[in-house]
């Protein structure tokens, strides 16, 4: 029994030593934080390319850049705004193009706000079309989240461009959802609304799985911090930093394992340095969000199958190629998404975004003005609110250039007021519309919200007229003038329409020349536009989609009828015409088409 007792503490104290030799060696931690990094490999999903603040870099620095205090690395980078909230609802939605950094993409995320009576849809493009949907619903009372929307891995998805396409078919402008956008493209792609391709990106993450995690943690070398430093002063760049970064971390390495405390073996020293690597990699990638776990609160977005249409039968939403037009206004342009690259007045620090009431906002102090370099739509109209907060009360301008289109004084905390601003007199112009504030007493500041350029899209059609004349000339290998007519205008006018499609993305613009000519092929009337009066160029044309681009000639006085009409397309910079092919595939050496006038315009 004694023996007993005496062998039982021996196994005790063999255990005890033995414990405290697993706990003080630095290769068994070693193994224990490579075991979790194996398994956080094999189930985890890894980031491999995200969006992150942008540092806007000025042409000098002086004293409007940098900021009235010193600052260290610690805080936030002079000249990085925050995230701008970005609406959208109804038949409008939001896209995004990126460049997946690694094979087996498995998963986006991205933050949303939902409206508290409908839901939001993401659907996963590829070049071959739509591959994923599925739908997140948000409760009475939404608070903006960051949402994961998974999907089967793609396996070959490393350098290949997607697109991620954000509608919310249910939600109205006054209850919309919204999403974050960013300034500057580090996803490959500028962010689209609708199919306008506007300036920066949507707060966007996309992780990989599997065999593809160490080629996403490639990407993830340096910290953001570190990334915005050299964004900003730039002293050494590209491979050179690379190299010397490399250089100093293995230095630091050489230097902590030589600097180990006396009586420690060198074995022991490697080991715990890299134990201390692979516990920095590990705080950093969990902590930091780059590694994520599948959770019951992802979103699974299910194979593409079917179609869903809306209620009146011009808008498709999931799987479904879009096609819209129509009376419904539509968002072209919005205020907030492009407001980093506008100009901001008295400063840009000075100028920031919010939501207010489930919408987003711009809040400007009570002098202030924003000013957009845009082109007027077709059909357009400007819609925001406007507010003043504070004691006082703020003038409220929105001009083009210098003409005022409307103004109004608001009081400080009292009821918003409405822009609703027909923008048909300066349709097809380009120039700056301006959002101007000017304090009329006390000290109020002001509150542009939800500022939109919307349009009546009637020039996209799904079939053709009954009074198109059909045409078939094909346009270098990607535009086809389907049909064309001619038609009296006001006056001494003729109105020209052309019907336009493409059955592919395109990638170049070009503008639109219609010649009027008599019957001995003398000109009597010419006119060059891009598309849709200016304002709907080629590389946002919707594949398969009819764009009705109708141009107004007119005649001069006493001139002889018309007889033939001639069009194409040349590049605006060289003036070069697009190659034109016949109906019968016969190459037009001159470069346009020459199509009868039918009636009598």
């Amino acid at each position: 029994m004694i023996r007993c007792w005496g062998d039982q503490v021996k196994r005790t104290r063999f255990t005890i030593h033995n414990s405290q030799f697993l706990i003080h060696n630095s290769w068994f931690w070693t193994a224990v934080l490579l075991l979790i990094l194996l398994v956080l490999l094999f189930i985890g999903r890894w980031r491999s390319t995200g969006t992150g603040a942008q540092v806007q870099v000025p042409m000098f620095y002086d004293a409007h850049y940098l900021f009235p205090r010193p600052w260290t690395q610690e805080q936030e980078a002079p000249g990085v705004p925050d995230p701008f909230p970005v609406a959208f609802y109804g038949p409008n939605s939001i896209t995004q193009p990126f460049v997946s950094g690694a094979d087996n993409l498995e998963m986006v995320e991205v933050w949303l706000q939902g409206s508290p009576y409908g839901w939001v849809e993401a659907t996963l493009h590829d070049e071959t079309g739509p591959l994923y949907t599925g739908e997140v619903d948000f409760p009475e009372r939404p608070a903006g989240r960051i949402v994961r929307f998974s999907f089967p891995p793609i396996p070959d998805a490393a350098g290949r461009t997607f697109w991620l396409t954000l509608a919310a078919p249910a939600s109205t402008a006054d209850r919309p959802a919204l999403t974050h956008a960013l300034g500057g493209n580090k996803l490959g792609g500028a962010v689209r609304l609708n199919e306008y391709a506007r300036p920066g990106n949507l707060e966007l993450r996309l992780y990989a799985a599997g065999t593809s995690a160490p080629a996403a943690l490639t990407e993830q070398l340096l910290p953001d911090i570190f990334r915005l430093r050299l964004q900003q002063y730039k002293t050494v760049k590209g491979e050179w930093f690379a190299i010397l970064f490399v250089v100093m971390v293995g230095l630091t390495g050489v230097y902590l394992v030589l600097a180990r405390p006396s009586g420690q073996s060198l074995s022991q020293a490697v080991g715990w340095l890299a134990a201390g690597l692979l516990a920095g990699l590990l705080v950093w990638q969990v902590g930091d969000g780059r590694v994520r776990l599948p959770s019951w609160a992802d979103v699974e977005l299910t194979k593409c199958e079917g179609t869903r249409i809306d209620a009146d039968g011009r808008g498709f939403y999931g799987c479904a190629e879009q096609v819209i037009g129509g009376s419904k206004l539509r968002v072209v342009n919005d205020m907030i998404p492009i407001l980093w690259t506008a100009r901001r007045e008295p400063e840009e620090r000075f100028v920031a975004t919010l939501i207010v009431d489930g919408r987003p906002a711009i809040q400007v102090p009570g002098d202030s003005l924003i000013g957009y370099a845009l082109d007027a739509p077709r059909n357009g109209r400007f819609q925001t609110d406007v507010l003043a907060e504070g004691q006082g009360v703020v003038r409220f301008a929105v001009m083009f250039n210098e003409v005022v289109l409307a103004e109004q004084e608001v009081v400080g905390g009292g009821r918003p007021y409405r822009f609703d601003l027909d923008l048909a007199s300066i349709a097809g112009q380009g120039g700056e519309l301006r959002l101007v504030t000017e304090v009329i007493e006390g000290a109020a500041t002001g509150l542009w919200v939800q500022p939109q350029l919307l349009a009546e899209t009637d020039w996209l059609l799904a079939e053709l007229p009954e009074t198109a004349v059909p045409a078939g000339h094909q346009f270098a290998d990607d535009v086809t003038l389907v049909a064309y007519t001619v038609m009296p205008g006001e006056g001494e006018t003729v109105l020209v329409t052309l019907y336009w499609q493409t059955a592919r993305p395109l990638a170049e613009n070009a503008t639109v020349f219609v010649h009027l000519l008599d019957e001995n092929g003398n000109l009597l009337v010419q006119s060059d536009a891009a598309p849709v009066q200016n304002s709907y160029p080629l590389t946002i044309w919707p594949i398969g989609v009819l764009i009705a681009d109708i141009h107004t000639l007119a005649l001069p006085p006493d001139s002889p009828p018309a007889a033939q009409l001639a069009v194409g397309l040349y590049n605006p910079t060289t003036l070069a015409r697009w190659p034109v092919t016949h109906p019968d595939e016969s190459v037009e050496p001159d470069g346009r088409a020459l199509l009868p006038v039918i009636g009598n315009p």
